[in-house]
């Protein structure tokens, strides 16, 4: 019987216009009326999960997150299960090297996004997760600053049209002038290949691909399977009783731990290659079927 499910927020859990459907609500609360842990493991910081939580009836302090990919795993109470920062050094490598790179920068902190400078895409992720923008000399970073996660972001003319375009399905109307964002002339393609980077990245730290053109970068020992697996511990689950479902690269290392390892429908095609199950995709409830599949065996649910 499985007692845990940590299911990933955008593109697996949230439909396109980022709601979550009723049929996945009442999946999710039957499988809570059997005892099942529900957990959310998000590239999100904290404050970005907050609106699920309440929408699920999450908000309680038996309820736990796995947040900025496995850095930081919380209670709802406020208690700090596991959570592994960035060192002054490697940010400061970071930074460099996203100078060198004429690419755009952002660091989760606990209470802030901080961004060397303004631009587009760190703006909708305020928007989207509540977490507020501080623009900061990273040359002259505070040292005790806890860093949870950095991304990097190749912001050319076509990511910045696509992002439009999700605000423009949401109706929101985010008020920002592109003349401050430092647009990318790198390729789309940037990302793509891990030679297109210094091998150092890749040897120094966790790398994962949310999107096409954003780089999650982590302490080299964190990632959402061993985020997972620190709350894992502290709850005395076995991994074989666990269920992870996501549709990204940064979700492959929980499917990867997990029993059942679950792409969504609309995964990339790397995810559903190492996954144990292919559900249906976030528009076609496909977390909800994997509930009623696997927990309550009513698969003529949906």
């Amino acid at each position: 019987m499985y007692k845990l499910i940590a299911i990933d927020m955008d593109g697996t859990l949230l439909r396109k216009d980022k709601s979550i459907s009723n049929t996945t609500y009442k999946a999710i609360q039957k499988a809570k009326e059997k005892d099942v842990k529900i957990v959310l493991s998000t590239g999100r910081p904290v404050q970005g999960v907050s609106k699920a939580l309440d929408f699920l009836d999450l908000n309680n302090k038996n309820t736990y997150i796995v947040s900025c990919s496995g850095a930081l795993v919380k209670c709802a109470s406020g208690e700090i299960i596991s959570e592994n920062n960035l060192s002054f050094e490697e940010v400061n490598y970071l930074y460099n090297l996203s100078k060198e790179l004429n690419i755009n920068l952002n660091a989760v902190t606990h209470n802030n996004f901080l961004t060397p400078s303004f631009n587009f895409t760190t703006e909708v992720e305020s928007y989207m997760t509540n977490l507020p923008v501080k623009v900061v000399d990273f040359e002259n970073l505070d040292k005790n600053i806890p860093i949870n996660r950095i991304a990097f972001i190749n912001e050319t003319e076509n990511f910045i049209n696509r992002l439009k375009n999700i605000l423009k399905y949401k109706k929101i109307d985010l008020k920002y002038n592109l003349q401050n964002t430092n647009v990318s002339n790198k390729s789309d393609s940037l990302f793509s290949s891990e030679e297109n980077l210094p091998k150092e990245l890749y040897e120094r730290f966790t790398v994962l691909k949310p999107t096409s053109n954003t780089l999650e970068i982590l302490n080299k020992n964190v990632n959402k399977g061993t985020g997972v697996a620190s709350l894992a511990e502290k709850l005395g689950i076995k991994r074989e009783d666990i269920i992870c479902i996501g549709d990204s690269g940064n979700d492959i290392h929980m499917l990867k731990y997990a029993g059942l390892g679950v792409a969504m429908g609309n995964a990339f095609p790397e995810v559903k290659a190492i996954a144990d199950y292919v559900t249906l995709s976030n528009e076609e409830d496909g977390v909800a079927h994997v509930i009623n599949k696997f927990i309550l065996q009513e698969e003529d649910l949906l």
